[in-house]
């Protein structure tokens, strides 16, 4: 059903990193999270050619992997080619605003790890990184993106595009 080389992308709160690590669990792949290899302690985002490099490197020490994350534009000419399968995690955005919450309240209030080892404070969130602007800016242009790429750039790919939690699930079933 799956190839050996997995993509899990979509915008952020999607669940790209819980469903990557439950299918390179399932498939017995590495995991490969992007946003672990993209920052630094601190929240200091690595050089460009540095994560580029450091996402090869790892990609390539492996026969099947899972990798989770976007980075779609600075990936396009390096991870997105070699990758066989696609999941696009296409869900509503009243799912993701509310994933977003639940997510950030818990990551501040029980002081939960996240890429590379940092911490979400309620001033990093509001100031430092305003994560709902992102999502809020960047969600229809990731749409796009994403179905040019599904249906010209990349239609050479396997994409399973679920749009919605129960499909996300029903493919965790069917991998298991």
């Amino acid at each position: 059903m799956l190839g050996d080389k997995i993509i899990v992308t979509g915008t952020s709160c999607t669940g790209k990193t819980t469903l990557g690590a439950q299918l390179a669990d399932a498939l017995d792949c590495e995991l490969i999270d992007l946003d672990d290899l993209h920052f630094l302690p601190g929240w200091v985002a690595k050089d460009k050619e540095i994560f580029i490099n450091d996402v090869n490197e790892a990609t390539q020490q492996e026969d099947c992997w899972v990798v989770s994350g976007s980075y779609q534009s600075v990936l396009d000419k390096t991870l997105w080619p070699s990758a066989d399968t696609i999941i696009w995690l296409d869900l509503d955005l009243s799912i993701i605003l509310r994933r977003y919450f639940q997510r950030t309240y818990k990551r501040v209030r029980f002081k939960e790890p996240c890429c590379g080892g940092n911490f979400e404070t309620l001033r990093h969130v509001l100031f430092h990184d305003n994560m709902l602007i992102h999502i809020l800016k960047t969600y229809k242009a990731r749409k796009k993106r994403l179905a040019h790429w599904r249906y010209d750039r990349f239609a050479d790919k396997q994409w399973i595009v679920p749009t919605s939690p129960q499909e996300v699930d029903d493919l965790l079933e069917k991998v298991r």
